[in-house]
């Protein structure tokens, strides 16, 4: 191997543990400047990485060292590691200022950096597991930052039951595989043998449970929508980051979920199940951050879609596009503060801007059609990406004519459409491009149960823009449903703050 590219594949790992280095030295009258080399340390790992993924997209040509594996899928997930912990690094500078525990705050950010980098990196099954477990340890103690606070520390509690059933079942499966192929190596991992294996269907349920409990899907989502106690910038880098944990697991060992269907049946219908509560939960709340948390509900559910439907180029390119947008939202959340909070729209649109917006949809979804070369009539598995890029399109052509329908409005929302619709379509091509082994593993034909989820993802979607739902808004099935599903979408009551004199700062 050539000594610069080692010398490079080196430095990734030195950039970070510097970071950490620097934060665990630093004495408190230089906690600032510590932080802000460290932040620096973090941007020059994030180049490096950047840099190393193009050389390996051109030469195609993946490297195992030292227990780490150096190959395009590691090095995404690394980039958009190192990119959302620079940002969350920056931000807190001024956002931490004044805090106690400022140092302390920064070298738990540096050490979750690190490890979920080993994480991504790692190609041994047990030092994976080290790493992950390690990275939900750091994220708690993130979460949880001042003991004194009740609140935050029942949440802290609260995600660490759930949590350590996903490492302990992620530590089950793994020795399960390393027991049965004689190997720790991910790499050296022989499918095809392992699939004939009699522990195979308890090794994928196990791992299934973890990508579940990890990526808060329905019914083990309590622990994220309870986790609204911590620093904004963490849970910027808990929504953007960590929580993206089970599709990366999932996407880790796809060769194996691709011989496992009836697992990918589950996640997908629970990633369903989980899309749909946190969209609808999403439009109820009051509260920004909350608002938020389900919104990254209905994200991940939406990815695990994606993952049962074999579709892991797509799963990944959503879990960046996802932890760019979310890592955003929570650090801008401050500033929409004092905005109202959105209503559910139950008195519909007029059906001619309805249809108007359809060609705007329409013409969305042909595009992302033409960038990822998917056919457009056809039930395959990427038919829910196309159904999902028509909504996409056609919303947000509704939000641009829905006060003023003018030409001006009808042409910037078709632009607007189409490059939604080629920029998200480019980003997948991309992602199949750098990661071409997962293309062919598992592309399902649609059956009865994907399209009648399909169809009730659409119907209510038509129902609330045709307004429909303001003739049952009335209705005791509708102050029924209504209030069910509000309260189903809160946290934990030990997690809440109900008095300003326990909020301890």
């Amino acid at each position: 191997m050539n000594k610069t590219i080692i010398f490079f594949y080196g430095a990734l790992l030195v950039c970070p543990t510097l970071a950490l280095l620097i934060n665990c030295c630093s004495i408190k009258r230089r906690a600032v400047s510590a932080a802000s080399w460290a932040s620096r340390f973090i941007g020059f790992g994030l180049i490096i990485s950047i840099g190393l993924l193009s050389y390996l997209s051109l030469s195609k040509k993946p490297v195992t060292y030292v227990l780490l594996s150096f190959n395009t899928l590691s090095l995404l997930l690394c980039s958009l590691i190192l990119l959302v912990s620079f940002i969350v690094h920056r931000f807190s500078l001024k956002y931490m200022e004044g805090d106690r525990l400022y140092s302390r705050y920064f070298l738990n950010l540096a050490a979750i950096t690190l490890s979920a980098v080993i994480m991504v990196l790692a190609d041994n099954l047990f030092l994976f597991w080290f790493s992950w477990s390690l990275s939900n340890l750091f994220l708690i103690t993130l979460m949880v930052h001042k003991k004194e606070w009740i609140a935050a520390k029942n949440s802290g509690w609260l995600t660490l039951n759930t949590l350590l059933v996903g490492s302990l079942s992620l530590l089950a499966a793994f020795t399960l595989i390393g027991l049965n192929t004689q190997t720790a190596s991910i790499q050296a991992l022989n499918v095809k043998e392992f699939i004939n294996s009699p522990v195979f269907a308890a090794t994928m349920a196990l791992i299934t449970l973890t990508a579940l409990t990890q990526s808060a899907i329905w019914p083990f989502h309590r622990w994220l929508m309870s986790s609204l106690n911590s620093p904004t910038p963490v849970s910027a880098l808990m929504h953007a980051g960590l929580v993206n944990g089970g599709g990366i697991l999932i996407v880790k060992f796809a060769p194996l979920f691709a011989a496992s269907t009836s697992f990918l049946m589950v996640i997908f219908v629970l990633g369903a199940v989980s899309a749909f509560l946190g969209t609808f939960w999403k439009l109820m709340q009051y509260d920004i951050k909350r608002m938020l948390a389900c919104s990254t509900l209905a994200q991940m559910g939406f990815m695990m879609m994606q993952c049962g439907l074999g579709l892991f180029a797509a799963a990944v390119a959503h879990l960046c596009w996802h932890g760019l947008f979310k890592a955003y939202l929570f650090l801008s959340s401050g500033s929409v503060i004092a905005q109202r909070s959105n209503k559910l729209k139950v008195d519909g649109y007029p059906p001619l801007l309805f249809l108007i917006a359809s060609i705007s949809g329409f013409l969305g979804m042909l595009v992302f059609a033409f960038m990822t070369n998917k056919p457009v009539l056809s039930l395959q598995a990427t038919t829910f990406l196309l159904a999902f890029a028509f909504i996409a399109g056609t919303q947000l052509m509704l939000t641009l004519i829905n006060t003023h329908l003018s030409i001006k409005n009808i042409i910037i929302g078709l632009l607007a459409s189409s490059l939604t619709g080629l920029i998200y379509g480019a980003s997948i091509h991309l992602i199949e491009t750098l990661l071409p082994n997962l293309i062919p593993l598992y592309l399902p034909k649609l059956s009865m149960l994907h399209l009648s989820t399909l169809v009730l993802f659409i119907l209510p979607w038509l129902l609330l823009n045709l307004g429909v739902l303001e003739r049952i808004k009335e209705s005791n099935f509708w102050c029924w449903l209504y209030m069910n599903l509000f309260n189903q979408s809160q946290p934990s009551a030990k997690t809440l703050t109900a008095f300003r004199s326990d909020y301890k700062y």
